[in-house]
């Protein structure tokens, strides 16, 4: 007994350790992106062929071509947050989670909601499996689940399932016109997230995940529900003034329903009828933006309870505004100054058509380490890894399919996007990192095994 509780304690000081230097020496991502400039500017310096102020232009050429995309990203971001803020759609997964009765049946239906809620929008996955993640720990308080455990369930399924039709790459790739469409074309999204390779893949995950979540699920003697404290704070209700006072003509059309669902109900029309006539291969980013779009106006009551809404989520894009521009700017020293070719020939020289793929994984998943972000490192690594591929004869689609699922796996013991959840049930990292880690090797096996078998895809 005493050596099992010592392994344990060595454990949990192994995971103390490990998050303590993240949250110590990782910096915030603002910082991060000035430092890397430096790096950036320093490799281009060694390894590429222009000098000091050369390169300062390479950085102002860069800076303003990712403009685009840029808006596209916070569009996502927003309209994932306004779906996932609409009343209806809160209330349905409420009741779905008192559907299951046992609390097994409740995480592995947890999972699963949630985790294909994530294939369809990360951003409205990171949101509602806190909404879900919150109700179980309340509604099924005395069934003996840990709370640690409802919150590792939460971050990791919509991390792991989170590399679907809504992830930057395969959605920016599919879209004419990108920054590099004159490197790799146009790559539709059925070559990438909807491939039969990724969507197998897909499935694997969808089979192992409540699998892997039973076996590492504490036991009901052991569970640590939540606390009374958090009980009674997330379970205040917030009475709304019933007194009503007349309204002026405009806050009339601001609170009318027929205004947000006839463009709404048009936006939709115009999808669907693009789906039958285009199909799922031409999906793009400004296409699934669309869609979002206006689902989240027919989902909100009026203009003044969607505007309140996207308010709100324009919170979490300041990053995207600010930051995305500097990183357009490393973009360009990479292009324009010959560091691109440098890093591509040393890609080249480490990897075989066979092992590309998987060093893809695994370069991209320490790099989501610095930069958390899987649009903004797309932009830096492309430049390389794509003309890498073509020259070792690796499909294109393989780079951007092992991209994401780097990423993804990366996030799993990342604290970044960890945040949003640690902020929201108020619990520390690490507490439910003995529970991701678990499924970043389970994540890390699947994934290295799919890629080093299937290095070409099919």
């Amino acid at each position: 007994m005493t050596n099992t509780n010592s392994g344990t304690d060595r454990k949990a000081i192994i995971m103390d350790k490990f998050v303590n230097w993240s949250l110590r020496w990782i910096p915030d991502s603002m910082v991060f992106v000035l430092l890397l400039t430096f790096i950036v500017f320093g490799l281009a310096l060694a390894f590429g062929d222009h000098g000091p102020w050369q390169l300062v232009d390479d950085y102002a050429k860069g800076f303003w071509s990712l403009l685009t995309f840029s808006m596209q990203m916070s569009i996502m971001m927003v309209t994932g947050f306004v779906i996932s803020d609409a009343k209806p759609i809160k209330k349905v997964l409420i009741k779905l989670i008192d559907i299951p009765k046992t609390p097994t049946a409740t995480i592995i239906t947890f999972a699963l909601i949630t985790g294909v809620i994530s294939w369809l929008h990360w951003g409205m996955g990171l949101m509602l499996t806190i909404v879900m993640g919150k109700e179980i720990a309340i509604r099924k308080k005395g069934a003996g689940i840990h709370y640690a455990y409802i919150v590792a369930v939460a971050y990791t399924s919509m991390n792991i399932m989170a590399n679907g039709i809504s992830q930057a790459a395969p959605l920016l790739s599919a879209t004419p016109g990108n920054f590099l469409e004159h490197v790799m074309g146009v790559i539709p999204i059925t070559m990438t997230s909807l491939s039969p390779f990724m969507m197998t893949f897909l499935f694997i995950e969808l089979i192992c995940l409540p699998v892997i979540y039973l076996l590492i699920k504490p036991k009901k003697e052991n569970a640590v529900e939540i606390p009374d404290e958090l009980y009674e704070e997330f379970t205040q209700t917030v009475e709304e003034p019933q007194e009503k006072k007349a309204m002026t003509p405009a806050e009339r059309m601001e609170h009318s329903r027929i205004l947000t669902f006839i463009v709404g109900a048009m936006i939709l029309a115009w999808i669907i009828n693009f789906f039958i006539t285009e199909g799922v291969g031409k999906i793009n980013l400004n296409i699934i933006n669309f869609l979002f779009f206006g689902l989240g106006l027919l989902l909100h009551d009026n203009a003044a309870d969607f505007i309140n809404s996207v308010k709100q989520g324009a919170s979490t894009i300041y990053g995207v505004v600010i930051q995305f521009p500097m990183y357009a700017g490393i973009f360009g020293v990479i292009s324009y100054s010959g560091l691109s070719e440098a890093i591509t020939e040393f890609f080249i020289s480490i990897a075989t058509p066979g092992t590309y793929p998987w060093i893809i994984m695994v370069y991209t998943a320490i790099m989501d380490w610095f930069v958390p972000s899987a649009g903004s490192k797309f932009v830096i690594e492309a430049p390389y890894l794509i003309p890498a591929a073509q020259q070792l004869g690796v499909p294109v689609p393989q780079v951007i399919n092992a991209y994401g699922t780097g990423a993804q796996i990366a996030n799993l013991v990342q604290p970044f996007w960890a945040l949003a959840y640690l902020a929201a049930f108020k619990i520390k990292f690490q507490d439910i990192l003995p529970f991701t880690f678990m499924l970043f090797i389970f994540a890390f096996v699947i994934g290295s095994a799919y890629f080093l078998i299937f290095p070409m895809g099919w």
